[in-house]
């Protein structure tokens, strides 16, 4: 499918729903994970894993691959080989295997095996596909706009006519109606007018396609400096940028926006007295902007739905320890006294 199609051509939207009835158990401590404390719901969810509960099996395997979530978790960074073997695997120490590779439930293999590749895998779109087929499609929508963002549009035009809906991803049909539109102007006040919870994703990826599709001429400077700020480059903003109505767009924005409300969230969290406009600007400078945010997500929708772990606060949590572990190589000065205040560890 060419990169034409997919802005101009529509298809059913694949809508998933979990595979396995959860049960009252897991429930609880799907919720103790995402807005309690950490090692106490990993012991609960352990527990339940080794009981034969597919649900914490599968977000137990996702945390144990070393990337978000478990990647940025000072405690699960902090465990010995042993302890993370006992907490997060199957089988003992020394013969331990990852949850998603040894599901209780054999007819979940397949999407044990998505979850599990889909992070390293060199084959993005079908990488992208197994997701979407097993019912996660949020991650399969980044895993796209990852590939389209790198500036694989080979890839992302090697989409079979059989993708489960995967083509009517929520930022390629933003791109659609932006490139079906006689009006190609990008401004703030467009943007802010727009209802779209894709809409950041989907500005993003026109950018990225803004010099092959001609279209760098419809940027107002207010869009570009919003753009600037989500590319992690905000010390590239113009002097005389308008950083009191930067701050407060970005703040509209983050309502609808999942990924953007987690670093306006963080920000707020850690807040001090004084009126401070480059928290989120230098939050996103530090972790290399919004493409680094967007991988914090879910370890498996099928247990806990995308909406609902960003607007967890364990998704805070992992955005302040990523936070804190790149700031150690970030050598710029600290402009923002609320993250000097938290980097200081008085936040």
């Amino acid at each position: 499918m060419k990169i034409h199609a997919i802005v101009t051509g529509a298809a059913l939207l694949f809508s998933a729903s979990n595979v396995f009835a959860q049960s009252a158990a897991l429930d609880d401590a799907v919720e103790m994970w995402l807005n309690g404390p950490e090692a106490a719901s990993l012991e609960t969810l352990s527990d339940l894993a080794r009981g034969g509960e597919t649900g914490a099996q599968l977000l137990l395997g996702q945390i144990d691959r070393d990337v978000v979530p478990g990647g940025y978790s000072e405690f699960v960074a902090g465990l010995d080989d042993v302890e993370r073997d006992l907490l997060l695997r199957a089988g003992e120490p020394g013969e331990s295997i990852n949850w998603l590779l040894s599901l209780s439930d054999p007819e979940l293999a397949d999407l044990g095996n998505a979850i599990f590749s889909y992070r390293v895998g060199r084959d993005p779109i079908g990488n992208a596909l197994a997701l979407q087929k097993n019912g996660e499609p949020a991650a399969a929508e980044n895993v796209v706009w990852n590939t389209l963002n790198n500036g694989r549009f080979d890839l992302v035009n090697s989409i079979p006519e059989q993708d489960y809906g995967l083509s009517d991803a929520g930022f390629l049909q933003w791109i659609k109606k932006y490139m079906a539109s006689p009006n190609k102007a990008l401004t703030m006040n467009r943007l802010l007018e727009d209802p779209s919870p894709q809409k950041v994703m989907g500005l993003l990826a026109v950018k990225r396609l803004a010099r092959v599709l001609n279209l760098n001429k419809y940027f107002s400077d207010e869009i570009d400096q919003f753009i600037t700020i989500l590319q992690g480059k905000g010390y590239d903003l113009p002097e005389d940028t308008n950083l009191v109505e930067l701050s407060a767009d970005i703040e509209k924005i983050a309502d609808l926006d999942g990924p953007l409300s987690i670093v306006e969230r963080a920000c707020k969290r850690w807040e001090t007295e004084h009126i401070d406009y480059e928290c989120v600007i230098q939050a996103l400078e530090i972790v290399n902007g919004y493409k680094t945010v967007m991988s914090i997500r879910t370890p498996s929708e099928n247990v806990i739905p995308a909406d609902e772990f960003l607007a967890s606060e364990r998704a805070v949590d992992i955005f302040e320890n990523l936070v804190k572990s790149r700031s150690k190589y970030y050598k710029r000065p600290i402009r923002s006294s609320t993250l000097q205040q938290l980097l200081s560890g008085e936040g």
